[in-house]
């Protein structure tokens, strides 16, 4: 007997929600819809080879896949992208991703509230504008890998049970959400303004979260970058703010080696606007 075609789809389709397990969702359609959108392939983010250290661990804040995310806490009425505000979360996932072995990135959902997970138009439920969006369950260990951004986002929102809100209602996010982060890792944190003390911690292994203030090469008002690595010459920056051009007074200063990664000699360093660090620290 030959099926009709809307019954064979439908067939099908239920075959698929039996047959996959990653997402907790209810309905079929939930699920086609949630899980094509965070299955897609990687775009801005990935692996990107920092001169004299190797391939790292990039995240983009402005990554397609989740640019327009709305990164609020709950409480607000708010609305902003998490390409626009991302930073903070975005530098602070690369230090842990590039210091952390990839199978121990999931320890954080241990001091989660909720679970964490995500809908293709928020990083949190409160925030979601359509009732039809099943929430896509970060579970396993490819899932923390790529979404770490946005489980660090999670946690700065107030998603953590250390009680710690780090994404403001008015203005950005206070890094100091990461010390909290850390912990959970096993991870310590070294706050310092002092750029050699930076290196030698580079020189270690550690992994060093940079702020660049406003007036500076890398933003008009205040940015998170990785400090990938220096050599004689060169400091090498990891920016979450994935772009091909730099729009600020000091712009010529960088030398855009790829986007995403950009070098600076070190007689131009103060023209970065970098001037404190966060040392990511975890015992061997």
């Amino acid at each position: 007997m030959r099926i009709p075609f809307f019954r064979a789809a439908a067939m099908l389709l239920c075959m698929c929600v039996f047959l996959t397990g990653n997402a907790h969702v209810s309905f079929a359609d939930d699920l086609t819809l949630t899980e094509a959108y965070f299955t897609q392939p990687e775009t801005y983010s990935g692996m990107i080879e920092v001169p004299g250290k190797g391939p790292m661990r990039y995240y983009a804040q402005n990554d397609p896949l989740w640019t327009d995310l709305a990164y609020e806490q709950s409480t607000t009425k708010a609305r902003r992208p998490f390409g626009d505000g991302g930073c903070g979360p975005t530098a602070g996932a690369m230090a842990i991703a590039n210091l952390v072995p990839e199978e121990e990135l999931s320890r954080i959902g241990q001091y989660a509230k909720k679970e964490y997970s995500l809908c293709p138009c928020s990083i949190t439920k409160e925030k979601c504008i359509h009732a039809y969006h099943a929430r896509y369950i970060l579970s396993s260990q490819r899932d923390y890998v790529r979404f770490l951004p946005l489980v660090l986002a999670d946690f700065a929102i107030g998603n953590n049970t250390f009680g710690v809100y780090g994404r403001t209602a008015d203005k950005g996010t206070n890094a100091g959400f990461l010390y909290q982060v850390a912990k959970a890792y096993g991870v310590s944190i070294l706050a310092t303004t002092d750029k050699d003390l930076a290196a030698q911690a580079l020189e270690y292994g550690d992994t060093v979260v940079g702020h660049a203030s406003r007036g500076g090469a890398f933003t008009n008002t205040g940015h998170y970058v990785l400090i990938a690595n220096m050599d004689d010459q060169f400091v090498y920056v990891l920016d979450p703010l994935y772009r091909e051009t730099y729009k600020t007074n000091q712009s010529s200063k960088l030398n855009i080696l790829q986007p995403g990664l950009v070098a600076i000699a070190h007689q131009d360093y103060s023209a970065s606007g970098i001037g404190s660090y966060m040392i990511f620290h975890r015992d061997r």
